[in-house]
């Protein structure tokens, strides 16, 4: 009963599996921050972050504030704009 038991988990798992396995899909869009390090400086608003999203190529933006604590997994279609005390885009960067 028992092998029996086994031999039918070994076919179950084994219908599950369709052919070579697929790679798992990249990202979209690529960020390129060299193309938006000209925002550095000016306030960070939320046009001006969507307008470094959209300038970068990136699919994503994210504002980082001071202080404001933030996954480190790298993303390479997220650009990151960290913002200084007095509001201003202070870094620009990809991931």
């Amino acid at each position: 009963m028992k092998a029996a038991a086994i031999v039918l988990s070994a076919l179950a798992l084994t219908a599950c599996v369709e052919g070579r396995p697929h790679p798992l899909p990249g990202p979209a869009r690529a960020c390129e921050a060299g193309r938006v390090q000209h925002f550095v400086g000016q306030s960070a608003t939320s046009a001006l972050v969507a307008k470094v999203r959209r300038q970068s190529g990136a699919a994503l933006a994210r504002r980082i504030a001071p202080d404001m604590r933030v996954t480190m997994d790298f993303r390479a279609d997220r650009v990151n704009v960290w913002i200084g005390l007095n509001g201003e885009a202070q870094r620009i960067s990809c991931g």
